[in-house]
């Protein structure tokens, strides 16, 4: 191989060399532009640049000592071309290096807006959350203020319930003292019907009333005809009032009492003998306790107690 032919060779590597330094250096500057926070990427350009320029060099170095010996330029060649293998390496590798960034970058861009939106959920769900809390104080606030209601509206019903339980215990007893002593009534039974006449508790359905009650081991003195009133009272002791009320008069602890009867009649007493009062209802009794009072003329029989629910 004639010098020549080397020299042109020389050139023509020269001219890949520089090629291939330029679209280095270039492919540097555009990596640095994008990536100029990539530090590490920097430093490989840096180091290629330079084994480029230091390759240059030494071709520059080999092409003005041309005309040396054939071998020379062969190593000189090999190396360059080694160079270049090495230089295309280490473009590869910052190519990939760059690459496997982007990768990063893209998954940590999705675990970002994953935190996000579970940032976003917490947040929604603490507000309403709080809001929650809020209602659940004021629904709090007002049992509070029902159950002392309640508590209170217990406690005046209990009061009523024993004082009304210490009436009916001293109506009792001024009951029984109102009584005649012998000539009196027992086994009263006080039943509410309904139309069809059976027996009911509801207030509602009740129609009429029945009283039925035994006169037993009357006194002779009590014997013969006399008259006899049933009378109905609430609870208060008020007498319940229909439209046709009988009026009379029973003489009870030596007194006149006067009578308000729902009916009165007058019955022909016999030692022993069982008596019964069925009255139609003129209007519907209210819920409640109520006493069915047994009269005659001089004095009160008895009374049964009797509850509408």
């Amino acid at each position: 191989m004639n010098k020549r032919t080397l020299t042109i060779i020389a050139i023509l590597l020269a001219l890949l060399f520089i090629g291939a330094l330029v679209w280095g250096v270039t492919t540097k500057s555009k990596l640095e532009a994008s990536y100029g926070e990539k530090s590490e990427e920097a430093e490989q350009l840096t180091l290629l640049r330079d084994n480029l320029m230091r390759s240059v060099d030494s071709l520059d170095r080999a092409f003005r000592e041309v005309s040396g010996e054939n071998a020379e330029l062969q190593g000189q060649l090999t190396e360059a071309q080694e160079t270049a293998k090495r230089a295309l390496y280490d473009m590869r590798q910052a190519q990939q290096s760059r690459k496997n960034d982007n990768d990063v970058a893209y998954k940590m861009r999705l675990q970002i807006e994953d935190l996000i939106n579970v940032r976003t959920m917490l947040e929604t769900s603490i507000v309403e959350l709080t809001e929650e809390n809020e209602d659940l104080r004021k629904r709090n606030v007002v049992l509070r203020q029902d159950l002392s209601t309640a508590k209170t509206e217990a406690y005046e019903a209990t009061k009523q319930v024993d004082n009304l339980s210490r009436m009916n215990e001293s109506m009792e007893a001024d009951l029984e003292r109102m009584t005649l002593g012998a000539f009196k009534a027992t086994a009263i039974q006080v039943d509410l019907l309904r139309k069809n006449g059976s027996n009911t508790a509801n207030a509602s359905r009740a129609r009429r009333i029945s009283v039925s009650f035994d006169l037993t081991d009357v006194p002779a003195e009590y014997l013969g005809v006399r008259p006899i009133y049933l009378v109905l009272t609430d609870a208060s002791a008020t007498p319940v009032i229909s439209e046709n009320p009988v009026r009379a008069t029973s003489i009870v602890n030596g007194a006149e009492k006067p009578l308000i009867a729902l009916e009165g009649r007058d019955v022909n007493l016999e030692r022993n003998q069982r008596i019964s009062f069925t009255h139609e209802l003129d209007d519907k009794l209210a819920e409640g306790f109520y006493r069915a009072e047994i009269y005659t003329d001089v004095g009160m029989l008895g009374s049964a107690k009797v509850q509408l629910r």
